[in-house]
């Protein structure tokens, strides 16, 4: 019963926009490389993307700890390591004669580890979208894509 109340939750934040009015004050080592590529496919409709970014505790409850716009090509972010987070992508669509479309979001838990970087290419192209990890280790090389996985995936 926790895990749906939960899980309604993270259905009303991804509908609210993620509070966007949050400011998430990410930390100093930067872990995470987010290289966003988008395209409305219109000159009359844009796609905006936000990162909403969420604490997990003990018992798999979420802290809405703010969000980040996606709005450069490449934005870094600083999560805290060893802990575990709730990453949640938000894309939103919209047109200049219509209002807003519509928005669909990515999620994952990820728990990064102390020292690796986490290589994050999101995308919007054609009415699809996308959002793949890497983690890449201390020393480099192509490191490992982190498969997504949603709050279910937690375990108390």
């Amino acid at each position: 019963m926790r895990r749906a109340g939960a899980l309604l939750c993270v259905a009303a934040i991804a509908l609210s926009g993620c509070a966007t009015d949050k400011r998430y004050a990410d930390l100093p080592g930067k872990n995470l490389v987010i290289r966003t590529e988008t395209s409305s496919g219109s000159a009359f409709s844009s796609v905006r993307v936000v990162l909403g970014v969420h604490a997990v505790d003990a018992q798999c409850r979420l802290a809405y700890e703010g969000s980040v716009p996606l709005d450069q090509a490449v934005v870094r972010v600083g999560i805290a390591p060893g802990r575990l987070s709730y990453l949640v992508f938000r894309f939103a669509t919209s047109s200049y004669f219509g209002g807003t479309r519509g928005s669909i979001s990515r999620e994952t838990l990820l728990r990064p580890r102390t020292g690796a970087t986490y290589d994050v290419l999101v995308t919007y192209k054609n009415d699809l979208y996308d959002v793949v990890v890497r983690e890449i280790r201390a020393g480099g090389g192509r490191g490992r894509e982190v498969e997504l996985a949603g709050l279910s995936a937690c375990k108390t």
